[in-house]
């Protein structure tokens, strides 16, 4: 999950701001914006490589009705065969 600053930084970014400019609007270092947008950055795409393995392999996630997240995994559970076989 990005925290506020690391959002804040990379829409800042996204509308063409320096990273001095906002440096200045956010009262931090221009080292920190830097982080801040590495850090960002990393978790957008460990995100979307999440929901890309995800859904690969059959796991579904919804948004539930009271913000709880659903994961089930996708299509019918197959059936135990009957019978044992073996002894």
């Amino acid at each position: 999950m990005l925290t506020a600053k690391e959002l804040e930084v990379l829409r800042r970014r996204a509308r063409g701001e320096t990273q001095q400019q906002v440096a200045k609007a956010l009262a931090v270092s221009q080292a920190a914006v830097s982080k801040f947008e590495t850090n960002g950055h990393r978790k957008l795409i460990d995100a979307e490589l999440l929901i890309r393995v995800s859904k690969t392999i059959g796991i579904v996630t919804e948004e539930g009705t009271v913000g709880r997240r659903v994961v089930y995994l996708a299509g019918r559970p197959k059936k135990k065969a009957k019978g044992g076989g073996g002894r």
